[in-house]
Parts: structure tokens; sequence; C-alpha cells
């Protein structure tokens, strides 16, 4: 849908295409939250639990959430416990 509003970044493409990297997440949660909230957020490929607690940091001081349609209920616009699960530091590398 934000590219028929006509965003063009790559992102919103890879979004509902494949899991995104770790440097694509940064990239989408700039997007989101704008740069300015980034200033001192850890890069996820170095300090990715460090990335997670400034996420739900800048969610929680934004105090925006969405809802979610197939939960039906607000919930933040990021959900760290699936990324964690997905690129933490237990996560497999190897589909």
């Amino acid at each position: 849908r934000c590219r028929e509003l006509g965003f063009e970044n790559r992102v919103f493409d890879l979004i509902d295409e494949r899991p995104l990297t770790k440097s694509e997440i940064r990239q989408f949660c700039g997007l989101l939250f704008g740069r300015d909230a980034f200033d001192g957020v850890p890069d996820p490929s170095i300090d990715f639990p460090g990335f997670l607690k400034n996420i739900e940091r800048i969610m929680k001081s934004s105090g925006k959430e969405q809802w979610n349609p197939i939960k039906k209920r607000v919930e933040p616009f990021i959900n760290t416990t699936k990324l964690a699960s997905i690129h933490g530091e237990n996560a497999c590398t190897i589909s």
C-alpha cells in the first residue's frame, strides 16, 4: 500500500517478500520513526540487543500503536520479540 501512495523506498517492496536484513530493519525504522529518533541507536549488525532496547524506548516514548486486524487489538508498530527470534543470538542463520 505504501508504494501505491507514492513511497519509493525499496524497503517497502521487500517487507512483504522476505525477512528484512538487520540493515534494512534499521532503514525501515528510520523511515517509520524519523531519522532524528535514531541518534545514538546502535547498528543492529553490531549490537542487536541494544538496537532492540532502543526501538522499544522509541516506541514507548512515541505513545503510538497500531490496530492489528489479525489479533483484533492495538499493538506496538514493531514486535521486538519476533524480531529477536528472527535475528537474535539464538536465531538460525541457515534456511
